[in-house]
């Protein structure tokens, strides 16, 4: 998989997109990660078929070398992040995030529409 980068930006890894712009405008998805700046991988979006040849590859540890199939493979490809917005839990619409700080001092993402605080699920898959 590609290297992460650094997240800078209002959108991050875990949080439920929508497509703004494209040939998947409409559809929703999970941000995977941030891959370069200004682009982001979402789940089952903008799918690329790569054909791809059989490899032979050694694995560590072993005298004979195992085989990776060949064949066409679907893939994910990223993003431009302006063609993504955050989508809402409470409104279940694609919305801009407000910055705030909580009583404490730290900083939290609010809903543009209805002022609700942001969360991006972390799943196992995320994670890696």
């Amino acid at each position: 998989m590609r290297s992460t980068y650094v997240n800078t930006t209002e959108i991050r890894a875990g949080d439920t997109v929508a497509v703004l712009a494209g040939k998947d405008a409409g559809k929703r998805g999970v941000v995977k990660g941030l891959v370069a700046p200004g682009r982001v991988l979402v789940e089952g979006v903008n799918k690329a078929k790569k054909h791809q040849k059989p490899r032979q590859k050694m694995s560590s540890g072993s005298q004979t070398p195992t085989i990776e199939p060949g064949g066409i493979i679907e893939m994910e490809m990223p993003l431009a992040i302006s063609n993504v917005a955050v989508v809402c839990s409470k409104c279940d619409r694609p919305v801009r995030i407000k910055a705030s700080r909580t009583s404490d001092g730290k900083k939290q993402r609010l809903c543009g529409r209805c002022k609700g605080v942001l969360t991006a699920t972390k799943s196992k898959e995320v994670a890696k």
